[in-house]
């Protein structure tokens, strides 16, 4: 899996504080979702990652269904 939450703050240039405040998590939780390489939990800050993927041009891909 690829480091979306890292690639669209790199490719909006944005400081990791900046990204947490525009998907709307912590400065902690973005920096676990980096370092960890995974999505955040919340649907809120999901459908905010996924906008601001959509605009860097971040490809992201579908959630795997249960």
């Amino acid at each position: 899996m690829s480091n979306i939450v890292k690639d669209t703050r790199l490719a909006l240039e944005l400081t990791q504080m900046e990204m947490a405040d525009k998907i709307g998590v912590s400065f902690a939780t973005e920096r676990r979702c980096e370092y960890e390489a995974r999505l955040p939990t919340s649907r809120a800050a999901v459908a905010n990652l996924r906008k601001l993927a959509a605009r860097a041009g971040v490809e992201m891909e579908a959630p795997a269904k249960r």
